[in-house]
Order: structure tokens, then sequence, then C-alpha cells
């Protein structure tokens, strides 16, 4: 939740148009030279490259901004393998971009890159003036050179340009925008007659000739997978890690080597409970729920925990269980509603219920820091972790160097682990599943080892996911994939022909009900059994619906009064539907929110182009990872 907060504060269309590639210009990755083969490669887009160098540099660049917007940020959040192929994600779509721009004859003029430039605030003498000497002052203390700056600000203005190019061809009209508005501000009641599966299912009584037709037409789902013991030795960084002898000397120096990352803005610390509203629910819905909050606010002036309320009540799944706690944020972070709402507070207020796209808030701000920079103290223990992460990664990779070449030349695993000054370990027999979630390997790695001969070991070492190191192992012995015999599993057996009878017995029972309800007679014999929904829109009905696209479908499709033609399955039930009252969207609102549907029209249909042409630039062009590892 905290990130779809910030993904929908500042500017909507930008951000909602441009969310694929916003971040490269956001961490100001560059892409640097694609012509040098010499060093490294990561990989290649349509035959050019994406050197090690500019990868490791737009990592570094990224790694800087999040500590900058959020100095809690640990080190396991900012060096996962998501983490980098999000990265490596951003610099091929710019690659891609800057190609495209470059057939289509999009060109940035040195008038036009100037003036940029000569725009730029941190640029500028106090009466506002561009600076040279300001400039290259401002440009060495990031470490960059005027040349560097200027390719990739070329690169951002020649993308901004492609932007400006999105903006003109989807322009949409106050018709199609009203489209827009009545689609998705029509809700609908419904009633509903729920025939649940159980009671049908205990009506029966399986023959041995159905548990037979049924074993066999599902045998793949009652066998022993296959199974193998390993002996194997891990080698992490969080293993070698916690090795390793860190002294206080050596973290202070980092941190004065490393300063300006702990700089931060003026930021706030609040906690929040969330009752979510979808932003195009009916007033009757907004009604009820801020109805609901102020219940719990009543609460909490009455004394109830904050954080107990939050945990029970919060409908935010990244808050609620930590007691609503949301990280440190600065200003422009969140939606504006709900940062007014917290700036207006003082610490250990709780504020009026707060308004946003997302639902109804209650804020209760925890702490408040001035702009400045975070204190050694605060810092030093994540400082002193990170050092000792870096050595322990340098060691990773001579361990392995040295293993591999004993590999290689068919040395046993014990005796690489002793030379290592390490211990193997053996496991229990496990299945393909569990060999995957214990030691974090993808499928195709655990593939690799159920494939080996017993006593054979893996010919190279296996990545092991999310825990940053790799996994030597060989296989000690295995056993086949087998089929369960009938009797072994005869109890699911007759769980799984009972459900299956059940929901065909409840379906007919539906079918039976449904011919009956055309009549006046037969409506009025099932009419204390039908209930009535809130009024409900696309989103809320899909929950309704437990996600049955045919049915939600036909929803928004029938005429009031009207039940639906078919019984619909559910998950654990079958239903009939009807339309009990059809509400269009409230046309009072339209001369109201005219602006912002046109806006949000206008960037959806960028949106769509733009993906369109990274979809195409995808299919077209071939994208090569040559060094996986790296995103290890």
């Amino acid at each position: 939740m905290l990130e779809r907060l910030r993904q929908n504060a500042g500017s909507l269309g930008i951000k909602i148009a441009f969310g694929i590639i916003i971040l490269v210009f956001i961490f100001s990755f560059g892409m640097g030279s694609f012509s040098d083969r010499k060093e490294p490669v990561v990989a290649y887009v349509g035959g050019e490259a994406i050197s090690a160098h500019e990868f490791q540099k737009a990592y570094e660049d990224a790694v800087t901004s999040m500590r900058r917007q959020n100095p809690g940020a640990s080190a396991e959040e900012l060096n996962t393998p998501e983490f980098k192929q999000a990265i490596l994600s951003q610099l091929v779509n710019t690659k891609l971009l800057l190609g495209a721009a470059q057939k289509m004859g999009v060109t940035v003029s040195p008038a036009e890159l100037r003036a940029a430039i000569s725009s730029i605030p941190a640029f500028q003498s106090g009466s506002g003036a561009f600076d040279p000497a300001i400039y290259k002052n401002a440009l060495g203390q990031n470490r960059t050179t005027p040349k560097a700056f200027e390719a990739e600000l070329m690169n951002s203005q020649l993308i901004q340009k492609l932007q400006g190019f999105s903006a003109v061809a989807s322009m949409v009209g106050e018709p199609e925008a009203k489209g827009l508005f009545q689609w998705a501000r029509e809700t609908v009641r419904l009633d509903t007659l729920s025939f649940p599966l159980k009671p049908f299912a205990d009506q029966v009584t399986p023959t041995d000739a159905q548990l037979a037709a049924y074993y066999e037409s599902a045998k793949d789902r009652f066998k022993e997978p296959a199974r193998i013991r390993l002996e194997f030795l891990p080698i992490t960084v969080a293993d070698l890690a916690a090795a390793e002898k860190i002294s206080d000397a050596d973290v202070k120096a980092q941190y004065d080597a490393s300063a300006e990352t702990f700089n931060h803005p003026a930021q706030l610390h609040a906690k929040h409970i969330l009752l979510q509203v979808p932003a195009s629910a009916p007033q009757e819905l907004v009604d009820r729920t801020l109805a609901e909050i102020k219940g719990l606010q009543a609460q909490l002036k009455k004394g109830a925990s904050f954080e107990a309320l939050a945990k029970k009540h919060s409908q935010d799944p990244g808050s609620a269980p930590k007691g609503g706690e949301l990280p440190w944020f600065a200003e422009g972070a969140m939606v504006k509603p709900f940062e007014d709402a917290a700036k207006a507070l003082k610490p250990g207020q709780i504020s009026e219920p707060v308004r946003t796209q997302f639902g109804w808030h209650l804020i209760k701000l925890e702490a408040q820091r001035p702009a400045g920079k975070v204190p050694f103290e605060e810092v030093s223990a994540e400082l002193k972790k990170r050092l000792a992460e870096e050595r322990a990664g340098e060691k990773v990779n001579e361990i392995l160097d040295q293993s591999m070449d004993q590999i290689a030349a068919g040395v046993k695993l014990a005796k690489i682990a002793q030379g290592l000054g390490l211990t193997t370990q053996k496991s229990d027999m496990l299945d393909m599943q569990a060999v995957q979630t214990i030691f974090g390997l993808k499928k195709e790695a655990a593939e690799t080892l159920f494939a080996l001969a017993d006593g054979a070991g893996a010919k190279t070492p296996l990545s092991m996911e999310p825990a940053r190191g790799y996994l030597l192992a060989e296989r000690i012995e295995g056993a086949p994939e087998t089929l369960l015999p009938l009797d072994k599993v005869k109890d699911q057996v007759v769980n799984a022909v009972k459900r299956e009878e059940g929901r065909k017995l409840a379906l007919e029972k539906a079918k039976a009900v449904l011919a009956q309800l055309s009549t006046p007679e037969g409506l009025a014999q099932h009419k204390g059994e039908l209930k009535t929904s809130a009024p409900l829109d696309r989103q809320s009905a899909i929950a309704l619906t437990g996600g049955n696209p045919q049915m939600l479908q036909d929803i928004f499709s029938a005429a009031n009064k009207s039940w639906l033609k078919q019984p619909y399955e559910l998950a654990d039930s079958v239903v009939l539907a009807r339309i009990n009252e059809r509400i269009p969207a409230p046309e009072a609102d339209w001369e109201k929110e005219k602006r912002i549907w046109i806006g949000q029209g206008a960037a959806a249909f960028r949106q769509e182009l733009f993906e369109a042409l990274l979809k195409n630039l995808r299919a077209t062009t071939k994208v090569e990872l040559v060094r996986q590892d790296l995103l290890n």
C-alpha cells in the first residue's frame, strides 16, 4: 500500500503513462557506451552491449537514491535479484526507446540541451542565472563530468520528446471521457440465491466403481514424487559475513566516505489505519465506511491502542501486521490528502478521518525530523553489516573459483569443503518442491540435481535465492516417482468424488430453481432466500463473483429485474443472480469531475500507446542476457 501511495503522488499523468521508464530518470541511469565489448557484458540489446560497468553504476545510483528517500532501507531489500532485474529491465527499455527515437529521426539540438541545463535550479546563481562554475562544481560533487551528464540529459530529452508525441496522439475528447466516466461509475445491486456445495456433497455415498473411475482419471494427483538425498555445501554471503570482523574504525571511515548518502529531507514517521473504498465507489459505500472508521476513532478516544486496532481492522496489507507503521517519508512521497493531514499533526496526535483514492485513513504521527544527516549511531549497525557483506561477497567469488577447479578435476565435495575449512551437510529424502524451497533453487537448477546419478555431483554452483549465495551438491541416493495405491489415498479420492458429485447436484438444483423463478409463484417460494448486495461497481463485483469472468460480464450487460440465464460455479457454491437495480453514474458529478476523467482517459491512452511501443520493440529486438550471475 505504501508503494501505491507513493506511485500515485505528484504528476499522475506522467507516473501512470511512463511508469515503465520513469525510474531510468529518477535514478539517472544513463546508457553509457554500447559499442565497447572489451569489458564484461551483462546483456546485449539488438547486438549492442550493456556493460557490467554501466549496470553496476545504475545499481549504485539506484541504491543511493533509495537510501536518500528512505535511510532505513536494509541491504537485503536493495540487493535482491528482483531489484537488480528491475534495474536491468529499465536499462533495456531505455536502450530500446533511444533506438526508436533514432529511427524516427527524433533529435535534441545543442540549443535545446543548453536551455535544459540552464533551467535546472541547482546550476543557477542567486539571481537565477546559469553559472558555469556552479555547474561544474555540482557535477564534481556528484562524481560526474559535464560530458557524461550531458549525454545522460540528452537521452532523457529524447525520450521526453517521444513522450510528447504520445501525448499529442492520445488526446481524449469529452464524449470519450464521459463514456469512461459512465462505464466506471455505473453500479448495480444484485439479488443472489446461493446453493452451497457441502450439503449436496454430504448426500453423496460414492460407489467402489466411482472411486476406481476417479482414481484412474486422476492418477497424477496421487503420485509419490521422486525424491533425492543430498550432501551439500551452501556458500552464502550471510554465512560468510557472520564470520567477518569489522572494526568500529572501518565503519566510521565508511560513514565519512559516503556522507552524502545519509543526507535526508525533512521527514515524517507515521502509522495509519486504512479502510479501503474504491475511488469510484457509490456515496452509500463511502458514507458507510466513514461511519466504520469513526467508530474506530471513538475507540481511540476512549484509550484503545492504535497499534492493536490497526492490526485488527486496517486493510493495508503492508502496514497492518506492524500496527499500521509506515517508513519515514518526505514531502511528495505520499498522496496529497494523506501528506497534508500528517503534516498538520504533532507527534502523538491522531487525525480526523482522511479520504484518499484508497479509502478512509486515521493517521497517527509518531515523530518528525528536520532535513539533515542521519546520525552515525543510527546507521552504524547497518553499515557494519553492509561492510561485512561486501567482504563476504568477494570471498564467495574466491571460494567459487577454487571449488570450480576442484570439481572439474573430480575432487569429492567433502574434500573440497575440508580444504576451505568448511563442513558439508546431508539432507533427508526431499522431493522437487522441497529442494526448491529449502535451498532457494529455481526449478531448472533443482532438475539438474534430480538428473544426477547416485554419487555424482553438480558440475557448477547453483544459485540460491534469496540467500545471495551458491550451493555445491552431490546426490547420495534417490527414489523414483511412484503411484500410490488406491487404498493409501482412498480418503482423498472419496472427498474428491463427493465434491465433484455434490457440485453436479448443486447445479441441477440451481437449474431447476432458475426455471421456477420465471413465475411469480416460484419467485415467492424462494424470496426469503434471496440476498441483496450493496451497490457494486466492476471492481467490487469481482469479489462477489469469485473472479468468475463470465458472471462478471453477464452482470453488467443484463437488464433490470432479469435473472441471469445460467447458474454460476464459485469456489464453494453455485449461485443464481439477477439485477435488482442498475444505478447509472451520477450525472451531477460529471461536470465536477470532467477534467479528471479527460486527464485519466488521456493518461490511460498514453500508457497503452507506450506499452504497445515497448512491446513491439521487445518483440522485434533480440535481448540476450549474458551474465545472469550478476543479477543474483
